[in-house]
């Protein structure tokens, strides 16, 4: 009889790239000829929507479109007037371990914003893009869980049962909303709609059965102008509710979530001034992972015959996943008085991880932009740029990832300035990876077996302090239930000092 491996394969996504990138867009744009000209910038805010991600043979392909409005004061006042347009953007992650079977999640925004006044007819627009590209390929992990042999060989084998963290499966669903924002009862119906500004996020996620149940709303932060000039700013929410195809991981997997902005539109407003219809269009992306069985055979041997082992190195991961909730107390000084704060809006950087020695630090940058009336009633903003830093307990054998999302921001007046109040959840991961040796091959030679003529058919050995009952079976050319059936001991029991009578198989 040949010697038979039993061979087990388990299906899993190999990470082959998580990238983080920040980029900077610029447009120069002449003022329409329908607009008064500029005489100071207010106030700007741009989101990303995206067009395409597709995995080409270099790596990633991202495009989309920056969507930016621009809020300023013209010439010979009246109120404020806005500017739209959009900037659009392409970059190629390159990973030349792509291929047509690799699956694609990728995300953009946008951290910040700005306009440069060049003449009161031409602005310079900027804005920061920060994308975050994750590349999977499917992969097979396999290894030798059993051998059947002849028995006349009498092949010992040991077996080592570990579990591993990996990613099984992802999945993306595009969905659209279609909604009207009713303006309340006490808003005159002449208010028009200067900016809106959607932010969608996921509230519960759950998986029953094979399906990903999420539930999140999409938060319509508005900013109107009365017909005198006046502002006020108001929100909505659009909640939804979605099934993502899971693929049958099991609802003790691990998940994680994200949202992302494809499209938006805005319809005029009805006939009586009070609902506006919104279109807009969301990517629901989410990645699953699994702590799965691994059986490994890691040693072998041949009682009879002398017997040459195939080894190779498996990777054992360990991944657990937590979310730290920073808070934001933030004062920003102010040269003018406030009366009102109309609107807040923040947006995060790239999470960076620095490390030094064991500790671990991760800084956030954050841009906020509170949009204010003075006494007069005359609309200003006031900018903050400033960062959140955690250092997490992480075990020096550990790798750690992050993401981030800003879960709220609020400006509040104070004496002097405006203080800055909200809170950052950073999505932690750490990663322990160890290296198990296990076979993929054995070679019996059955043409030299072992000569034990001559010698003793039972031996007196005492155990060395690093030696296994594995060990001594293995040398000494017998059984483990050999030894334990000679000394009356169980195979788990621990040797001690004790001298022990070793039966020769022959």
């Amino acid at each position: 009889m040949e010697l038979e491996w039993n061979g087990i394969g388990v299906d899993y996504l190999e990470l082959i790239q998580d990238s983080g990138y920040s980029r900077e867009e610029t447009l120069e744009m002449i003022v329409p000829d329908a607009c008064p000209d500029i005489v100071q910038v207010v106030d700007t805010w741009g989101f990303c929507c995206l067009a395409r991600r597709e995995v080409t043979d270099s790596g990633a392909l991202v495009t989309g479109r920056v969507r930016v409005t621009v809020l300023y004061i013209p010439e010979g006042g009246g109120g404020l007037q806005r500017l739209e347009t959009e900037l659009p953007f392409q970059h190629l992650s390159e990973c030349t371990q792509a291929d047509g079977s690799a699956r694609l999640l990728a995300r953009a925004w946008v951290s910040s914003a700005e306009t440069r006044i060049l003449n009161p007819r031409k602005v310079l627009i900027r804005t920061d893009i920060c994308e975050r590209v994750q590349l999977y390929r499917p992969q097979t992990l396999r290894t030798c869980g059993g051998l059947e042999a002849d028995d006349a060989l009498g092949l010992q084998t040991r077996q080592r049962q570990e579990q591993t963290d990996l990613v099984t499966q992802t999945a993306e669903k595009i969905f659209v909303l279609e909604e009207e924002l009713t303006l309340s009862g006490g808003r005159t119906a002449s208010a028009v709609p200067l900016r809106l500004r959607p932010e969608a996020s996921w509230v519960e996620a759950r998986l029953i059965g094979s399906k990903l149940v999420l539930k999140g709303t999409v938060r319509v932060q508005a900013l109107w102008q009365e017909e005198g000039g006046g502002l006020t700013c108001n929100s909505f929410e659009l909640p939804f509710s979605q099934m993502l195809d899971a693929g049958g991981v099991g609802e003790s997997a691990r998940y994680r979530v994200w949202l992302q902005l494809q499209s938006w539109q805005t319809g005029p407003l009805s006939g009586d001034g009070r609902a506006l219809p919104v279109n807009l269009e969301l990517c629901a992306q989410a990645v699953f992972g699994q702590r799965l069985p691994l059986e490994l055979m890691t040693d072998a041997y041949s009682v009879y015959c002398p017997t040459e082992l195939h080894t190779e190195q498996w990777t054992v991961c360990r991944q657990s996943q937590e979310e730290s909730r920073q808070p934001i107390r933030e004062f920003v000084p102010c040269e003018r008085s406030i009366q009102t704060v109309l609107d807040c809006h923040g947006e995060l950087g790239l999470a960076q991880i620095a490390r030094e020695d064991s500790q671990y630090t991760v800084t956030v940058p954050v841009s906020a932009t509170v949009l204010c009336l003075d006494e007069e009633g005359t609309p200003f903003s006031v900018l903050r740029s400033f960062s959140v830093s955690l250092q997490p307990s992480c075990l020096p054998e550990q790798r750690l990832r992050c993401g981030c999302t800003l879960l709220q921001m609020e400006a509040l007046p104070a004496a002097a300035g405006v203080e800055l109040r909200g809170t950052v959840a950073l999505h932690l991961q750490t990663v322990q990876e160890t290296e198990i040796s296990g076979l993929t091959g054995l070679e019996v030679d059955r043409e030299h077996p072992w000569d034990h003529a001559g010698q003793p058919s039972v031996m007196l050995r005492r155990p060395a302090p690093s030696e296994s009952l594995w060990d001594i079976a293995k040398r000494c050319c017998t059984t483990c239930q050999e030894i334990c059936a000679a000394n009356g001991l169980a195979e788990d029991q621990p040797l001690g000092e004790q001298m022990l009578l070793i039966p020769r198989k022959r």
